[in-house]
């Protein structure tokens, strides 16, 4: 029997299915006010990219300030970027009131331009943020040694409100926290049904059925066919990361001279860091739009990782892992209630900070303590015919890697 086993019986005030950042925070929130919580997850607690990710925080949206305006209103737009940055100062709070041991430094980050016309575009981004208050500096190609030791890019822009922790560590810190608080959690146990009786919801499971006067979504990309209006709505994408033999800190150190999260502008992005400890060079990316084993996945980011770093090719991989992260059609994440059911989804690839602070909201928006959020305004659609199953990915990838071919300089 798996930890948090046995049946799902009885009654609560709100039913959590997902046990990722957004369903812990949500329930430490509510717990911490009173309410019973009952966390349901069909896998082992922790399953996706939760603890499966970078480790990378950062404030940062997958669509620029301009490109924000242009699908908003200014106002909105503001709103927008402005909670994407509060996230991480959310998360921060969060880390040092509960306790939390996860490696957590704000370093800043690194967003290295792939192309000149990546640089330029960086360039006028940083003008508008400086008028938003945001602190950024830009890195001409000639200074780029300072940050990156990688001649492969074309200078770069530097965030302060950026940093890396470890995302197990910090998934175990809040499932640790939440169970202090009186969090219930039911692991390996799959909702199958959930259904509106009255003023509250029956969750029939594989353990056993449980009644609860709320129920929050937080299952991103892991939503399965028995949330069909949630599953269309996101886009599971995976994401794969490699993690290096340990190697002497000082030459890794010589790599990443300022130790921040790098991100580059590809559309099929690599982003990397090192290790907390400093003697492993941790790197990811989208290498792959269809399903392939972490044996090629790995083979593929190490050969990637050598083009970036050369000094590297003989570096062995230790580590390989992958898992999906969710997108919307909008490129957005969502915030909301659908049938009364509360909610938030599509993280693209940004969540630790901001999945953990749309839980907290949703907590805080339950227990009529305000939680309103400008994600919330964001549209949240789907497309004919999509149920859940992107098969349209493998050629949306080998578009986006045709662009940014044609975007680089020949040599």
């Amino acid at each position: 029997m798996p930890e948090d086993g046995g049946s799902v019986h009885g009654s609560y005030d709100v039913a959590v299915i997902g046990s990722g950042y957004t369903g812990l925070s949500a329930a430490h929130r509510l717990t911490s006010s009173g309410m019973s919580v009952l966390v349901i997850d069909a896998q082992d607690l922790g399953f996706g990219a939760s603890t499966r990710n970078g480790g990378m925080v950062s404030g940062t949206l997958k669509l620029s300030h301009k490109e924000l305006c242009d699908a908003y209103d200014r106002d909105t737009a503001n709103a927008l970027f402005q909670e994407a940055q509060d996230s991480v100062l959310f998360l921060e709070q969060s880390i040092s009131e509960k306790r939390i041991e996860c490696d957590y430094q704000r370093m800043g980050m690194y967003f290295a331009a792939y192309a000149p016309k990546h640089y330029e575009a960086l360039a006028r981004e940083a003008e508008e943020l400086a008028d938003l208050g945001v602190e950024t500096r830009m890195v001409p190609r000639a200074e780029q040694h300072g940050e990156l030791a990688s001649d492969i890019y074309y200078g770069g822009r530097t965030a302060v409100m950026a940093g890396g922790l470890h995302p197990a560590k910090y998934h175990a810190g809040l499932v640790a926290a939440c169970r202090a608080a009186g969090v219930e959690f039911r692991s390996r146990c799959r909702v199958r049904r959930t259904e509106r009786q009255g003023a509250a919801y029956v969750l029939s499971t594989d353990r056993g059925s449980v009644r609860a006067g709320q129920v929050i979504i937080a299952t991103n990309a892991y939503t399965d066919p028995a949330m069909p209006w949630f599953r269309r709505r996101v886009i599971p994408i995976g994401s794969y990361i490699i993690a290096t033999e340990q190697m002497d800190p000082a030459r890794l150190r010589a790599l990443i001279p300022a130790v921040r999260m790098i991100q580059d502008t590809k559309r099929n992005l690599f982003y990397y860091r090192l290790s907390p400890d400093g003697t492993r060079m941790i790197f990811g990316g989208r290498t792959s739009f269809r399903p392939i084993s972490t044996d090629e996945s790995a083979a593929r980011l190490h050969a990637a990782m050598s083009t970036v770093f050369p000094s590297l090719v003989e570096a062995r991989v230790e580590y390989s892992w992958t898992g999906n992260v969710a997108f919307t059609f909008q490129k957005l994440p969502h915030v909301g209630q659908y049938e009364g059911i509360h909610f938030a989804l599509g993280c693209c690839g940004q969540g630790v900070a901001l999945m953990s602070y749309f839980g907290d909201q949703i907590g805080r928006r339950i227990l009529g303590q305000g939680g309103d959020t400008a994600f919330a305004r964001t549209r949240f659609t789907t497309m004919p015919g999509y149920s859940g199953h992107p098969w349209f990915l493998p050629a949306v990838g080998e578009f986006y890697r045709l662009l940014d071919w044609l975007e680089r300089p020949k040599t």
